[in-house]
């Protein structure tokens, strides 16, 4: 009779650990997402849920057209430059 009390005793409480221990992980994990989003934001500058394929594709594209720009700007500020050095030089 006592090894069945036990053994109904001993079961009870893995039980209630396992209960427990599952309980914890949630709280656990609610706890800790939303502050690791706020960090990430805040150093990467981009939460995760804004990195998707074609977000950054776009923004990507964006930036190689800026670039582009820029790297056309240069070129006429260059020619610019070799045309008033010709001008000044005669």
């Amino acid at each position: 009779m006592i090894d069945v009390a036990l053994s109904v005793l001993l079961i009870a409480s893995v039980l209630f650990l396992v209960y427990e221990l599952r309980k914890f992980k949630v709280l656990h994990s609610r706890k800790y997402e939303l502050p690791t989003e706020k960090i990430w934001e805040k150093f990467v500058g981009i939460r995760p849920d804004d990195m998707a394929d074609s977000d950054l594709t776009s923004k990507l594209q964006h930036l190689e057209g800026k670039m582009d720009e820029l790297h056309n700007d240069f070129k006429q500020q260059k020619k610019l430059t070799k045309k008033l050095i010709e001008e000044l030089g005669k």
